[in-house]
């Protein structure tokens, strides 16, 4: 058990496999990303047509996940053919997001989808400074949950908040990723939260639970 824990929770190993425990969880049943389970339509072009899809649009090759948390959306955006760098700074997100893709690197479906995805650890803002231009930049900055006692978040939304906590830098990071993406910028936002700073959104594909904000590239 790692002696560091984030408001009570905690990386651990089991049987292999690491995971982020809540407080009181049994070994095995911490949380894990595992991009097998992430249900997909048959084909590139029918999951163009999923709202992921729509934002990122049809003619994108190269993609950029700045903020890449457990990596369900980059698998995602490389299964439609996208070549993605995907960004994680935090290090136990980090160790999650590698270990999806080391699984998906070993499952001979996943393998040329994940063959499409490279890792890359550290600070999205002087990544994407020093970054070459690609046509899409995907963000999906953490904010603060809305406080609603019949409203409790996902497991996964639970850990993140807990050890990621809110990224308050999220307005600066999208002025830096329209620098860099050549066709647009996509955020990914719960369906009634606020849009970041103050830039005019092109448009947005909403649906039940979240939304996705699109921006076209400044240049």
């Amino acid at each position: 058990m790692d002696p560091d824990a984030r408001n009570g929770w905690q990386l651990a190993q089991h049987e292999g496999a690491v995971e982020l425990r809540a407080p009181g969880d049994a070994p095995g049943r911490g949380l894990r990303a595992d991009w097998s389970q992430l249900r997909l339509p048959d084909g590139a072009s029918s999951l163009r047509g999923q709202p992921l899809g729509r934002a990122v649009g049809s003619s994108a090759r190269t993609a950029i996940d700045a903020t890449a948390g457990l990596g369900f959306d980059t698998f995602a955006m490389a299964a439609m053919g996208v070549q993605v760098r995907a960004i994680e700074r935090n290090d136990w997100v980090l160790a999650l997001l590698r270990q999806a893709h080391a699984w998906a690197l070993a499952d001979a479906k996943l393998k040329p989808i994940a063959e499409r995805i490279t890792i890359e650890q550290g600070d999205a803002h002087a990544l994407l400074a020093a970054a070459q231009p690609v046509d899409v930049v995907l963000l999906d900055p953490m904010f603060p949950a809305k406080k609603k006692a019949d409203a409790k978040p996902p497991k996964a939304m639970q850990a993140l908040s807990a050890v990621v906590g809110d990224d308050g830098d999220a307005d600066a990071l999208l002025m830096l990723a329209l620098a860099v993406a050549r066709q647009r910028v996509v955020v990914k936002r719960a369906r009634h939260a606020p849009p970041l700073g103050n830039l005019q959104r092109a448009w947005t594909i909403e649906g039940k639970v979240l939304r996705f904000d699109v921006y076209r590239a400044l240049a």
